[in-house]
C-alpha cells in the first residue's frame, strides 16, 4: 500500500507516544488545561513522549499570537513537551497526499452540496453527488464511510456505542479548500505514530469517523482516553466557543490543583501553595485512570470559572 505520508514515522524510539493538540483561537483555560495535564500525566506515567501539536488547519479561527500563548501557559504549569513543536499548516502536503491516495482508491467523491442539503440525506445513503463526475475544485471532497465504527473500548469510559450517524459519509476537504479536522488529525497521529489519545469526551464522537480512516489506511488506531468535561455555573462546558476565562498563569499551582480535582484527584491542603513541579510530581505518582472510569459523576464535573 503505497501511502507516502505515512512512510517516515517519527517516534519509533519509543513504545508510547502522546499529544496535546490546542487550535489557535484563544489562550488555555481551565477545560484545556485539563486536557492537556490528563494527556501529560499519562505520557509520563508510561515513560514515553509527550507531544505538542497546534491546529491551525482553520485560519480564519485563529487568533494572532495564540499559539505563543498557549505555549507560555503550558510552560508555566510545568508541562514541557517533547521533540519541537509541529503545526498544521506546515503538513498540508501529507493531506493532499491521503486525500489523493483516497480518490484513486474510489474511496471519496465530490459533492457541491451545503451543509442543509447534506443533513437531509437519509441516513447511511452517500449523497447524490456520488454517482456524478464533478470538478474537484468545485466541490467539497467526502468519504464514502462503509466501515464506519459503531464501538469502542475507551480506557476510561469502557464501551461505547455510537450512533447510527457514524457511518454516513463525512467531509475531508471543504469546498473553500480547507482540511477537515478529521483528516488531518488521523493523518498527523500517524504521522507522529501517537499510540494513545487523551482528550476531552466532547470529542467522543469524532471516534468513529477517524477509526473509518484508520481503517482504510491500514494504519494501527491508538488507543483513546476520554476525560470528563469541565462545566460553568451555566451548565455548559468551559470552552473558547462559550468564552471561558482565560488562565492566570501567575497561579499555576492554584490551576494544576483545580485540574487534578477534575481529573477526580484531591489535592492535599498541604499542596495548595506548593510549587508546581512538587504537585506535578504528585499527580505522576497518584493519579490513576479508575479515578475517572469509577465515578460516573466526573463527566459531569462542574467547577467555578
Amino acid at each position: 500500500m503505497n501511502l507516502p505520508f505515512v512512510a517516515q514515522r517519527l517516534n519509533q524510539d519509543t513504545s508510547y507516544v502522546g499529544r496535546f493538540a490546542p487550535s489557535p483561537s484563544g489562550p488555555l483555560h481551565l477545560g484545556s488545561l485539563v486536557a492537556a495535564l490528563g494527556s501529560y500525566i499519562r505520557a509520563r506515567q508510561m515513560d514515553g513522549k509527550w507531544l505538542l501539536r497546534i491546529e491551525d488547519i482553520d485560519p480564519p479561527r485563529a487568533l494572532a499570537g495564540a499559539d505563543d500563548l498557549i505555549k507560555e501557559s503550558l510552560v508555566r504549569h510545568g508541562l514541557l513537551w517533547d521533540d519541537e513543536v509541529t503545526y498544521q499548516h506546515d503538513s498540508h502536503q501529507r493531506y493532499e497526499q491521503a486525500l489523493n491516495w483516497l480518490q484513486a482508491n474510489g474511496h471519496s467523491y465530490c459533492c457541491q452540496c451545503n451543509r442543509k442539503q447534506r443533513l437531509a440525506n437519509p441516513k447511511g445513503q452517500s449523497c447524490p453527488c456520488a454517482q456524478l463526475a464533478l470538478a474537484k475544485d468545485e466541490c467539497a471532497t467526502v468519504l464514502r464511510n462503509t466501515l464506519g465504527a459503531q464501538h469502542i473500548q475507551d480506557l476510561a469510559l469502557g464501551a461505547v456505542s455510537f450512533a447510527k450517524g457514524a457511518c454516513d459519509d463525512f467531509i475531508l476537504r471543504r469546498k473553500d479548500g480547507l482540511y477537515a479536522y478529521q483528516l488531518a488529525v488521523v493523518v498527523d497521529d500517524i504521522y507522529a505514530g501517537v499510540t494513545e489519545v487523551v482528550r476531552g469526551a466532547d470529542i467522543l464522537p469524532s471516534t468513529a469517523y477517524q477509526l473509518a480512516l484508520y481503517q482504510l489506511f491500514n494504519q494501527p488506531a491508538p488507543a483513546y482516553l476520554h476525560l470528563p468535561l469541565v462545566m460553568g455555573d451555566n451548565g455548559q462546558k468551559l470552552s473558547k466557543q462559550n468564552h471561558a476565562p482565560r488562565l492566570n498563569d501567575a497561579v499555576a499551582n492554584s490551576n494544576l490543583c483545580r485540574a487534578l480535582g477534575a481529573l477526580g484527584l484531591p489535592v492535599p491542603r498541604a499542596l495548595n501553595n506548593a510549587a508546581v513541579n512538587d504537585i506535578l510530581e504528585f499527580a505522576l505518582s497518584n493519579w490513576h485512570i479508575a479515578f475517572i472510569a469509577n465515578n460516573a459523576s466526573a463527566f459531569d464535573n462542574r467547577i467555578d470559572a
